[in-house]
């Protein structure tokens, strides 16, 4: 088993080494091929960022093939080839997709909206073709600011300054390559700086600001002669020659022109889009031999060791079910914490919402109250009064009827039937009122209620008190009592109980009340949707109390209801 092991760890070590050689071999050609373009040595460019291509095919390695039509995009707009930049670049664009690079999808973008700017700058009628540019560069430009892809950021800001000079739009064209130059001064791109260095300089010799002009243009030569980039340094000796001939400064003039012509003898530039044409058929030759190469060589490796094949594949195999085991365990993860928050905000939700159906049943009821006291104190003061008035009346006209006169028996009935008039008046004053409880307290009025229910024949009802000591004050009572008629109230309706025990305990420092009835009970679980006004009453006056509620009911077994109403020392 041992040896197993050491085989299979063996293969997979020899396959990453391989991978990794390969990487830095493809990073080489990418490098060679950038400095090759910023030197303009375009056809050496060319042939390097073919050869990357290719490298990166044989290696079936996406990333590196998507870096190679990058470069040569780059390549082709720098020569002028509009439509072989836009085409690389929409390559670039396809492949980075495909290997998820945000970087390169920017890039890629950023640099279709350059090929439309070269047939913009190369024809100045074909309008639509600088919006195409700017459109494509709104595009990416955010995204490549919050990646820091500050190099490609600098140049769509270049581009765009070009496009603002083109349109006599000068102001803006400064503004833009300021931040330009901040951007590759920042990451020392002496490439970018020549550029924008030298563009502020003819758009400060445009505005007439030759000084300045003069400034930008020697610190851009600088540059070039320092970096050896021997294109831009062309550019700006011609800049330099104008501004001089311009300022009727011939001597200078002279010189700077002279020097242009020496350096541009130096390189190679003549035919150069021509050549970079014959190198591009030349790498699609080498491109298809190349089809036909990796063909033979799927051939040869299907006819390789089984052995061989079995190990690598196993060892992938495990290396990709660890994989895969980790990404689902992490996607599990995220899920279960996405539902736990989602319930959490559920409840917070539920909540709130319970807490503003409390406070607004607080408020009703106790609207309900006052409004109770008020018909009370009515019934009992006037209406009781003006009964009571009535009363005498009949009194004093009873003593002056003749007990002979046949209309007495029926005034006498009368008489009767208004006594049993007061009689209710005050008892539905006492009810609305609580007058047991307004007098006696709150166990005498308990007693009161059950003796009431008890005598209707429909639920015997029993009361057990234990350690009462009037901890309560006169307004929690008051709800205690409510909350008491309430689930009597709930009992008759809807329990069809025969029995219930009402206990009413004094603890340190609570006071607890239970409530159990022999009823069919209820399903606690549908509690909250079958839940009604009357459930409702009583959350909302436990809530003013600020107890805790519990209910226990089960379909059949009956219900105890249990609420703790805490005690305030003084």
């Amino acid at each position: 088993m041992d040896k197993r092991l050491f085989i299979i760890s063996f293969f997979i070590t020899l396959f990453v080494g391989n991978l990794f050689a390969q990487t830095e071999e493809l990073e080489k050609l990418r490098v060679i091929g950038e400095n090759y373009t910023a030197e303009s040595k375009y056809d050496s460019a060319l042939f390097t960022f073919q050869r990357l291509d290719l490298e990166a095919k044989k290696a079936e390695n996406v990333p590196y093939q998507a870096a190679a039509a990058m470069g040569l995009g780059r390549l082709y707009g720098t020569t002028k080839k509009a439509d072989l930049a836009i085409e690389s670049y929409k390559k670039a664009n396809k492949l980075s997709k495909i290997s998820n690079l945000p970087k390169y999808q920017n890039s890629s973008i950023f640099g279709v909206g350059t090929g439309f700017q070269i047939i913009w700058e190369l024809d100045s009628t074909e309008i639509w073709a600088a919006d195409s540019a700017l459109y494509y560069y709104s595009l990416t430009r955010d995204g490549m600011i919050e990646l820091e892809q500050k190099e490609e950021v600098a140049i769509l800001l270049y581009n765009t300054a070009l496009i603002n000079t083109a349109q006599g739009d000068y102001l803006s064209a400064k503004d833009n390559l300021i931040k330009a130059v901040r951007f590759d001064t920042e990451i020392e791109n002496s490439y970018g700086l020549s550029s924008e260095l030298r563009q502020l300089g003819l758009v400060n010799y445009r505005l007439s600001l030759y000084d300045s002009a003069e400034y930008y243009y020697l610190k851009t030569l600088a540059i070039t002669d320092s970096s050896n980039f021997v294109d831009k340094g062309l550019q700006v000796l011609n800049n330099l020659a104008v501004l001089y001939e311009s300022q009727k400064n011939y001597e200078k003039a002279i010189s700077y022109r002279k020097r242009y012509y020496d350096d541009s003898k130096n390189i190679f530039r003549l035919d150069y889009q021509d050549k970079l044409l014959e190198l591009r058929q030349q790498y699609n030759m080498e491109e298809l031999e190349l089809r036909n190469e990796l063909q033979e060589n799927r051939i040869l490796v299907q006819k390789r060791s089984q052995l061989l094949i079995l190990i690598i594949g196993i060892s992938l195999l495990v290396i990709i079910s660890i994989w895969l085991y980790i990404v689902d365990q992490r996607r599990k993860t995220i899920k279960a914490l996405a539902a736990k928050n989602d319930e959490i905000n559920k409840q917070k939700i539920d909540e709130l919402l319970q807490h503003q159906e409390i406070a607004s049943l607080q408020g009703v009821l106790e609207g309900q109250e006052t409004e109770r006291k008020r018909v009370a104190i009515d019934l009992h003061d006037r209406l009781g009064g003006i009964l009571s008035m009535v009363k005498l009346h009949f009194s004093a006209v009873e003593e002056k009827i003749d007990p002979e006169n046949p209309t007495k028996e029926k005034f006498l009935t009368a008489s009767e039937l208004l006594d049993l008039a007061a009689g209710e008046v005050r008892n539905i004053s006492h009810n609305m009122m609580s007058g047991v409880l307004a007098k006696f307290g709150l166990i005498p009025a308990l007693e009161d209620l059950k003796t009431r229910i008890s005598e209707t024949g429909k639920l015997t009802v029993n009361l057990y008190t234990s350690n009462i000591n009037g901890s309560l004050d006169g307004e929690q009572e008051l709800q205690l009592y409510r909350i008491v008629q309430e689930l009597m109230s709930n009992i008759l309706k809807h329990s069809d109980a025969t029995e219930t025990n009402i206990q009413l305990n004094e603890n340190e420092d609570s006071v607890n009340l239970i409530v159990e009835d022999d009823g069919i009970g209820f399903n606690p679980e549908k509690l909250d949707v079958n839940a009604g006004i009357g459930l409702s009453n009583l959350k909302a006056r436990v809530a003013k109390l600020n107890g805790t509620l519990h209910i226990d009911s089960g379909l059949g077994s009956g219900t105890t209801v249990s609420i703790d109403i805490p005690i305030e020392d003084d």
